[in-house]
């Protein structure tokens, strides 16, 4: 792992005004530059308390670089994958980061970082990735989403983590294309945590690698399922077109999640949706119609915010950072930031940061929406998806 350390003094000279040229040159080797172009609105966090993780890839020259990056305070740490990424799952201990082949990738990328040593796993035979994976509670077990591909089922790959990530068993998801899956709270009457799932209903094939293949027969939905790999409740979007995808999952257990819509664009329906275990249908948000097709019927990233009343969900296609409150289900604010994915609340203080292809990383306030404060990493682009690991 490769890594560069600023100074408390060059760190918080970066949250002025303006802070240009304070470059890792053992990043890559690129002399890649770090928080040019830094710009301060309102009020401002302290970089300190930023801990984060990304699939990132960044520009040397004419090539393209894929790695997980991690940003710990005033350290920036690189590992090179050779593919691009999608999410990157932390360990409840903080001891590993895993980050997920974007579909249909086949390789997990595993950072130890007690020891600063690396690995990737292999994914097992007629299986690929779908991006994103969640650790168990006690570290034990790591879980993925993957694509039976021939026989067109989604599956959730079971790993066992003191064995090397060595992979073990795998349950069905009860759907196809599951994508981003999460535990709900545990529960006194429940003895195990219960995994939701967003099975997006997109079957696809590693030898057509973006086209889907069933785009008229779509059956998303969102699936419970016990440690047993038991479905216990399941629930459909009311279009067969709404591709369940990204999710959160807030302390009292409500689940949130977001769609693609595969349809005409214009005519795209409500793509945010709420839901509790034993509801019988997904709880729409209360938006104005009109919204969906202005964000290009795509949400990416849902982020619930564990100490506020609110969301904050990116609409990429649409270059739209949404701000939601979560009691009434009505958008508080929205602001543009061109190319937006990946978005994480700060699991205390009461704010979003959400990171773009473009190399910025923005940080808005939890309750209103504004804007805190941004920088942006040059030559360098976030992916999808943004982890706090802290």
């Amino acid at each position: 792992m490769l890594s560069k350390s600023l100074s408390r003094r060059q760190l918080l000279s970066t949250l002025g005004s303006t802070a240009v040229g304070l470059s890792a040159s053992g990043l890559g080797g690129a002399g890649l530059t770090l928080f040019s172009q830094s710009t301060q609105a309102s009020s401002q966090p302290e970089q300190q308390y930023l801990q984060l993780a990304s699939s990132a890839t960044q520009k040397i020259e004419k090539d393209k670089q894929h790695q997980l990056l991690s940003l710990q305070g005033a350290t920036l740490g690189q590992t090179i994958s050779g593919w691009r990424g999608h999410q990157v799952a932390v360990s409840p201990d903080q001891r590993y980061l895993v980050s997920i082949a974007r579909r249909p990738g086949r390789q997990l990328l595993v950072l130890d970082q007690t020891t600063g040593q690396h690995f990737r796993v292999q994914a097992a035979e007629q299986r690929h990735y779908y991006g994103h994976g969640i650790f168990s509670a006690d570290q034990r077990r790591f879980y993925c989403p993957e694509n039976d591909y021939d026989n067109a089922r989604g599956v959730i790959g079971v790993y066992d983590v003191n064995a090397g990530f060595k992979r073990i068993n795998e349950w069905s998801s009860y759907g196809i294309g599951p994508h981003q899956i999460a535990w709900l709270p545990k529960a006194d009457q429940q003895p195990n945590p219960i995994m939701v799932v967003a099975n997006g209903g997109l079957e696809t094939h590693p030898d057509y690698p973006r086209i889907i293949l069933n785009p008229d027969s779509m059956q998303p939905n969102l699936s419970y399922i016990d440690q047993s790999g038991a479905l216990i409740d399941q629930v459909k979007p009311d279009h067969h077109q709404l591709s369940l995808r990204h999710l959160d999952v807030t302390e009292d257990g409500q689940v949130w999640v977001g769609a693609q819509y595969q349809g005409l664009v214009h005519e795209s329906p409500t793509l945010i949706f709420n839901h509790r275990i034993g509801q019988k249908k997904l709880q729409e948000v209360d938006a104005q119609p009109a919204l969906w097709a202005e964000l290009q019927g795509y949400i990416a990233s849902v982020s619930a915010h564990p100490k506020q009343d609110t969301l904050c969900i990116t609409a990429p296609k649409a270059n739209s950072v949404t701000f939601w409150q979560r009691t009434t289900g009505q958008l508080i604010a929205r602001q543009k930031l061109s190319d937006c994915a990946g978005v994480c609340a700060h699991p205390s203080k009461p704010f979003y940061i959400v990171s773009n292809g473009e190399g910025d990383l923005v940080v808005y306030h939890a309750s209103t929406g504004n804007i805190m404060w941004q920088t942006r990493f040059d030559q360098l682009h976030w992916d999808n998806h943004l982890t706090w690991i802290g």
